[in-house]
């Protein structure tokens, strides 16, 4: 019993010194990556069409086909397209930002576009941007919390039908 009693203060100061999701969270976080193997696997299927679209068929055909027999000029365009699109991409990410505040809001920048809401974590763990809490309308987005540690966060949600993963570096103060 006695091993038992000086066992107790050990534990205790144990758990009291580990830190808690809410304490590591509450910082200004920096996009630096987006996974999206479905968003990646179609734009490389868009590129590997573009490498062919066209090649295979005469002038006639691409007329008939696409509605002009220069694809050519038409694969560039699309390329460009496909282009810009990546290039947004990374925008996006480049122009993210969290700022979790310990009172239970936030101020997010998604590319560009402020906003606010509450956050909290559920029962299961996943990070919730709740926007109904805060503003009586919008929004309530559940995220997975797949690593949460001082030098990084990472972050995964379905959205449209596709699983991405965020992941975010603390900002400079």
């Amino acid at each position: 019993m006695k091993k038992l009693l000086l066992l107790a203060p050990i534990v205790l100061l144990f758990a009291a010194c580990k830190d808690k999701k809410e304490d590591k969270i509450t910082k200004k976080w920096q996009a630096v990556a987006l996974e999206s193997p479905t968003m990646d696997q179609m734009i490389a299927d868009q590129a590997a069409f573009l490498d062919t679209f066209g090649k295979n068929t005469t002038a006639k055909q691409n007329d008939s086909l696409y509605g002009t027999q220069n694809v050519d000029s038409m694969r560039e365009s699309l390329r460009m397209q496909l282009n810009d699109f990546k290039g947004m991409q990374e925008h996006a990410v480049k122009n993210t930002w969290f700022h979790f505040m310990k009172d239970g809001k936030a101020m997010m920048n998604f590319s560009g576009q402020p906003d606010s809401t509450n956050w909290y974590f559920d029962d299961e763990g996943a990070l919730i941007l709740d926007e109904m809490k805060m503003k009586g309308t919008g929004n309530k987005i559940k995220m997975d919390v797949l690593q949460l540690e001082d030098t990084v966060l990472k972050l995964r949600f379905t959205e449209n039908g596709m699983t991405s993963t965020v992941t975010f570096h603390p900002t400079e103060k």
